[in-house]
């Protein structure tokens, strides 16, 4: 089967249920790993950012990285659906199960070692959300 055989919704899915997966992993690391892989990456990105604390270069990080990952889960949810051409109301479903899944993912962080719920990392996956639903209107139109 070559590619052009293959629909855009199973591409769509393909690249939603993979970005899924690999955010839920990166989410799902223990405290310590999540730490020292944050820290590495703003030890990289501090010579891209003129900052003198590496800690609030890593803090900013790991809040982007909640409302990037939603982001484009979102956009990547939205692409699936189009191409499955969704109704409004199997759109509007898709949507709020990310954003069920948004507060499911800090809700189950607790089970975590060195984790924590935060209701600030829950608005921020519903921002990043928010900014997928714009992304994704714009790109599927």
């Amino acid at each position: 089967m070559t590619l052009t055989l293959i629909k855009p919704f199973y591409i769509h899915l393909l690249f939603t249920i993979l970005w899924f997966l690999f955010m839920t992993w990166l989410s799902h690391q223990d405290g310590e790993h999540t730490s020292k892989t944050s820290l590495e990456l703003a030890n990289h990105m501090r010579h891209w950012f003129p900052v003198k604390d590496i800690g609030k270069l890593n803090r900013q990080l790991r809040r982007s990285a909640h409302v990037i990952l939603f982001a484009v889960l979102t956009i990547f949810l939205t692409g699936t659906l189009h191409s499955a051409k969704a109704s409004a109301a199997g759109m509007a479903g898709g949507l709020i199960l990310t954003a069920l899944w948004a507060w499911a993912d800090e809700a189950t962080k607790p089970m975590i070692q060195g984790r924590h719920f935060s209701w600030f990392d829950v608005r921020l996956n519903w921002i990043g959300i928010g900014i997928g639903i714009l992304g994704g209107g714009l790109i599927y139109k």
